[in-house]
């Protein structure tokens, strides 16, 4: 049960958003499932009002669909769903770090470089969440330095889809390939070929390749 109610209203529809992303990251509600309100109205001791609030931005954000007088069904992704998310960032993400290019510095050449480490330990020991997030943390070194704040929240709604909705494992080889093309995505920043590194960004890094592997995982 929910314990904000006397937090205020902004508050309590948070902790709703909060615990359904929790539960949907876990897998405790599955893709293409049915979200039963009434019973969670129940389970958390909440009016309908947050509930019925906090289902609005997910399904804004793409991770439900509320359906009149049907309920509310958790999206399932398909492969052919992740692919057309890997064009839209890939466009996306190659035009941002064009726009901030300039403002990369050793500091964020040096996280970069810290992050993949990252993914190749989460890769060595078998951490693919570890490993998802350091991917989302290695591309957010260049995306953050973009003060378009509606285009990152767009950008993050996706790969919350792509790898946390719930937590996803496209395979080793797909994420050892992952791992390389951020090397040589680096090795073009460190040279200062800023065209070139959007292109790669755009025509090879996010070029969609079938993966080995497409399961969820076990919380």
């Amino acid at each position: 049960m929910l314990s904000g109610a006397r937090s205020g209203h902004q508050l309590l529809r948070e902790q709703v958003y909060t615990y359904l992303q929790e539960q949907m990251r876990v897998g405790a509600l599955e893709p293409g499932a049915a979200i039963k309100v009434s019973k969670l109205i129940t389970e958390l001791g909440i009016s309908r009002t947050p509930l019925r609030e906090a289902l609005l931005i997910l399904q804004e954000q793409g991770f439900v669909v509320i359906k009149p007088q049907r309920g509310v069904v958790i999206n399932a992704i398909s492969l052919g769903d992740v692919k057309d998310i890997y064009e839209i960032l890939g466009g996306i993400e190659s035009r941002v770090f064009l726009s901030v290019f300039d403002k990369i510095g050793q500091k964020e050449i040096t996280r970069l470089e810290e992050f993949n480490k990252e993914i190749a330990h989460a890769i060595t020991v078998n951490d693919i969440a570890r490993h998802n997030l350091a991917n989302i943390q290695f591309h957010d070194v260049f995306l953050q330095l973009s003060e378009n704040v509606r285009l990152l929240k767009y950008v993050g709604n996706l790969k919350m889809q792509l790898y946390d909705f719930p937590r996803r494992n496209y395979g080793k080889q797909w994420n050892e390939q992952n791992l390389d093309e951020h090397r040589k995505f680096l090795q073009l920043i460190q040279n200062g070929c800023s065209l070139a590194a959007a292109d790669y960004l755009r025509d090879v890094h996010w070029e969609f390749k079938y993966p080995d592997s497409f399961t969820i995982i076990p919380s």
